[in-house]
């Protein structure tokens, strides 16, 4: 049964829309066996999202319900910021995996209305300014020409829009299935060579970093190989806590690895990009 992803900034209104989904499913599809992957309820979401590692842990324990509850049986809604298009793809993959549908569900609003519903929220589960902020800027908007973010809705989460639930029933129950392809037909990790790739992948990006840092200062932005994406100086991080920096993400692929290599860098820089040391 079908996979689809809920993704947008925080506090914009997913899980209301989410449980929209639900009602109407089990309204017009009652045979249907439903699973919403959210994040926990008592998620410390500004203790996560202000340490990527944390961040990371929480991502593949979450990656980790759907893989094992995505069947052809049940329908997953993955109701989470499914901020970054690796992690959608990665997700996408799954689905191509187990050769059912997929959609990908954009819930919006702007800045303001986002604040605004953050301070409505119980204290407990309120993002302070700062994460929020960091959030939405890091926040990769899915682009409906991209294989992994379609079939596309869009729905502006705090208004009374309705949510198009008959058009994403139509893509989820009445579209072909999606067929694996050479990526998808087995796990990544099944490859002997995807921990020497990854790691060699991790090893240019780093020497690349800490070659930079020795010329430029803080602030400035760095190119990369093997990636389009680039790197902003925001501490200078020194080749022994970089070392242990690298490990750390290589430990998290073996456990949680990508079906394309390709994705490794941007991730790696993300990863970088949002440690505290």
């Amino acid at each position: 049964m079908p996979l689809i992803i809920i993704c947008g900034k925080p506090s914009v209104g997913k899980s209301f829309r989410t449980q929209q989904l639900c009602e109407y499913l089990k309204e017009n599809h009652p045979n249907s066996k439903i699973f919403v992957a959210a994040d926990a309820e008592d998620l410390q979401r500004n203790v996560i999202y202000a340490d990527s590692k944390k961040e990371l842990s929480v991502r593949g324990s979450l990656k980790s319900r759907i893989e094992r509850e995505l069947s052809k049986e049940t329908i997953v809604i993955a109701d989470s910021l499914n901020y970054i298009k690796g992690y959608r793809y990665e997700l996408h993959c799954l689905a191509k995996y187990v050769r059912t549908t997929y959609c990908v569900i954009h819930v919006d609003g702007s800045e303001e209305e986002i604040l605004n519903c953050n301070q409505k929220k119980v204290e407990e589960e309120r993002y302070s300014e700062k994460i929020i902020k960091e959030l939405i800027m890091r926040f990769e908007e899915p682009n409906a020409m991209m294989r992994w973010d379609k079939p596309f809705f869009f729905v502006h989460g705090p208004s009374d829009d309705p949510l198009p639930c008959e058009k994403i029933c139509e893509a989820i129950f009445d579209k072909n299935i999606q067929k694996p392809n050479l990526s998808t037909q087995n796990p990544p990790m099944q490859s002997p060579d995807f921990v020497f790739q990854a790691d060699k992948l991790l090893q240019s990006i780093a020497g690349a970093i800490l070659a930079g840092q020795r010329t430029e200062g803080i602030g400035a932005t760095l190119s990369l190989p093997g990636t389009q994406e680039t790197y902003k100086i925001k501490q200078k991080i020194s080749v022994g806590e970089m070392r242990r920096q690298r490990k750390q993400f290589l430990t998290f692929l073996r456990a949680n690895p990508v079906s394309d290599v390709s994705l490794i860098p941007n991730n790696f820089i993300h990863f970088l990009t949002n440690i505290t040391i």
